[in-house]
Protein backbone atom coordinates (compact mmCIF):
# COMPACT_ATOMS: atom_id res chain seq x y z
CA UNK A 1 0.00 0.00 0.00
CA UNK A 2 1.33 3.35 -0.79
CA UNK A 3 2.89 5.35 2.23
CA UNK A 4 0.71 8.26 1.49
CA UNK A 5 -2.57 6.29 1.05
CA UNK A 6 -1.86 5.06 3.88
CA UNK A 7 -1.38 8.07 6.10
CA UNK A 8 -4.65 9.52 4.59
CA UNK A 9 -6.61 6.70 5.84
CA UNK A 10 -5.27 6.42 9.08
CA UNK A 11 -6.24 10.28 9.31
CA UNK A 12 -9.73 9.32 8.53
CA UNK A 13 -9.60 7.10 12.02
CA UNK A 14 -8.66 10.32 14.03
CA UNK A 15 -11.38 12.43 12.41
CA UNK A 16 -14.88 13.64 14.38
CA UNK A 17 -18.40 13.45 12.91
CA UNK A 18 -17.52 17.24 11.47
CA UNK A 19 -14.25 16.22 9.84
CA UNK A 20 -16.00 13.21 8.70
CA UNK A 21 -18.78 15.04 6.87
CA UNK A 22 -16.58 17.42 5.50
CA UNK A 23 -13.94 14.71 4.08
CA UNK A 24 -17.71 12.84 2.47
CA UNK A 25 -19.10 16.20 0.86
CA UNK A 26 -15.51 16.70 -0.69
CA UNK A 27 -14.97 13.28 -2.05
CA UNK A 28 -18.28 12.55 -3.12
CA UNK A 29 -20.12 16.02 -4.01
CA UNK A 30 -22.94 15.55 -1.42
CA UNK A 31 -23.32 15.16 2.51
CA UNK A 32 -23.59 11.76 4.01
CA UNK A 33 -27.08 12.05 5.39
CA UNK A 34 -27.95 10.09 8.45
CA UNK A 35 -25.57 7.00 8.84
CA UNK A 36 -23.38 5.74 10.91
CA UNK A 37 -19.78 7.58 11.50
CA UNK A 38 -18.61 3.14 10.34
CA UNK A 39 -20.47 3.49 6.93
CA UNK A 40 -19.40 7.22 6.56
CA UNK A 41 -15.63 6.19 7.60
CA UNK A 42 -15.86 3.01 5.20
CA UNK A 43 -17.08 4.80 2.51
CA UNK A 44 -14.10 7.37 2.66
CA UNK A 45 -11.89 5.31 2.78
CA UNK A 46 -13.16 3.06 -0.07
CA UNK A 47 -12.97 6.47 -2.17
CA UNK A 48 -9.58 6.93 -0.68
CA UNK A 49 -8.39 3.34 -1.77
CA UNK A 50 -10.41 3.67 -5.59
CA UNK A 51 -8.58 6.92 -6.21
CA UNK A 52 -5.03 6.02 -5.68
CA UNK A 53 -6.07 2.97 -8.19
CA UNK A 54 -7.59 4.53 -10.26
CA UNK A 55 -10.77 3.33 -10.04
CA UNK A 56 -12.33 -0.07 -10.29
CA UNK A 57 -10.93 -1.31 -13.12
CA UNK A 58 -13.19 -1.47 -16.44
CA UNK A 59 -13.39 -5.19 -16.96
CA UNK A 60 -14.26 -5.38 -13.21
CA UNK A 61 -17.10 -2.90 -13.95
CA UNK A 62 -18.49 -4.67 -17.25
CA UNK A 63 -18.50 -7.96 -14.80
CA UNK A 64 -20.74 -6.15 -12.50
CA UNK A 65 -23.49 -4.17 -14.36
CA UNK A 66 -23.66 -7.69 -16.59
CA UNK A 67 -24.18 -9.64 -13.55
CA UNK A 68 -26.65 -7.27 -12.07
CA UNK A 69 -28.49 -7.40 -15.37
CA UNK A 70 -28.72 -10.60 -15.19
CA UNK A 71 -29.85 -10.76 -11.18
CA UNK A 72 -33.86 -10.41 -11.72
CA UNK A 73 -33.14 -9.42 -7.72
CA UNK A 74 -31.12 -6.53 -7.94
CA UNK A 75 -34.19 -4.32 -7.89
CA UNK A 76 -31.87 -1.25 -9.95
CA UNK A 77 -35.48 0.07 -11.24
CA UNK A 78 -37.32 1.24 -9.21
CA UNK A 79 -41.19 2.71 -10.42
CA UNK A 80 -42.07 6.11 -9.33
CA UNK A 81 -44.27 6.30 -5.93
CA UNK A 82 -43.62 2.79 -5.43
CA UNK A 83 -41.52 1.17 -3.45
CA UNK A 84 -42.72 -1.66 -2.93
CA UNK A 85 -41.11 -4.97 -4.46
CA UNK A 86 -43.05 -7.34 -6.87
CA UNK A 87 -40.12 -9.65 -7.24
CA UNK A 88 -41.47 -12.59 -5.76
CA UNK A 89 -39.31 -14.00 -3.11
CA UNK A 90 -38.16 -10.71 -1.80
CA UNK A 91 -38.65 -10.22 1.94
CA UNK A 92 -39.59 -7.08 4.36
CA UNK A 93 -38.80 -7.52 7.72
CA UNK A 94 -39.44 -5.01 11.06
CA UNK A 95 -38.76 -5.48 14.48
CA UNK A 96 -41.60 -4.40 16.54
CA UNK A 97 -41.77 -4.21 20.44
CA UNK A 98 -38.65 -6.40 20.37
CA UNK A 99 -40.33 -9.15 17.79
CA UNK A 100 -38.84 -9.66 14.87
CA UNK A 101 -41.26 -10.26 11.90
CA UNK A 102 -40.70 -11.50 8.28
CA UNK A 103 -42.66 -10.67 5.15
CA UNK A 104 -42.65 -12.37 1.94
CA UNK A 105 -43.86 -11.17 -1.42
CA UNK A 106 -45.40 -13.70 -3.40
CA UNK A 107 -45.94 -11.08 -6.48
CA UNK A 108 -48.25 -8.33 -7.13
CA UNK A 109 -50.60 -7.41 -4.05
CA UNK A 110 -49.54 -10.76 -2.17
CA UNK A 111 -47.57 -10.94 0.71
CA UNK A 112 -47.26 -13.89 3.22
CA UNK A 113 -47.07 -13.37 6.80
CA UNK A 114 -47.16 -16.06 9.81
CA UNK A 115 -48.83 -18.36 7.14
CA UNK A 116 -51.67 -16.18 5.68
CA UNK A 117 -51.83 -14.20 2.79
CA UNK A 118 -52.51 -10.43 2.37
CA UNK A 119 -53.34 -7.92 -0.56
CA UNK A 120 -51.59 -5.36 1.17
CA UNK A 121 -48.70 -4.32 3.58
CA UNK A 122 -50.61 -2.25 5.29
CA UNK A 123 -53.18 -5.39 6.04
CA UNK A 124 -49.76 -7.12 7.39
CA UNK A 125 -49.02 -4.09 9.17
CA UNK A 126 -52.36 -3.93 10.96
CA UNK A 127 -52.16 -8.01 11.60
CA UNK A 128 -48.69 -7.44 13.52
CA UNK A 129 -49.51 -3.82 15.56
CA UNK A 130 -53.53 -3.71 15.95
CA UNK A 131 -53.89 -0.36 14.57
CA UNK A 132 -54.01 1.00 10.96
CA UNK A 133 -50.62 1.82 9.76
CA UNK A 134 -49.56 2.88 6.45
CA UNK A 135 -47.43 -0.70 5.06
CA UNK A 136 -45.12 1.26 3.22
CA UNK A 137 -43.98 3.49 6.30
CA UNK A 138 -44.14 0.54 8.67
CA UNK A 139 -42.17 -1.66 6.45
CA UNK A 140 -39.40 1.24 5.69
CA UNK A 141 -39.92 1.29 2.13
CA UNK A 142 -41.43 4.58 2.08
Amino acid sequence: MDKSMSREIADVYDMGVPELNAKFEELYGFPPGQTSIVTIRNRIIYRLQESYSDGVPIEDRDFLRNLIRHDPLANLVRKPNDGISKVAGAKYERIWKGKKYEVTVLGKNRFEFSGEIYTSLSAVARAITGTRWNGKVFFGVK
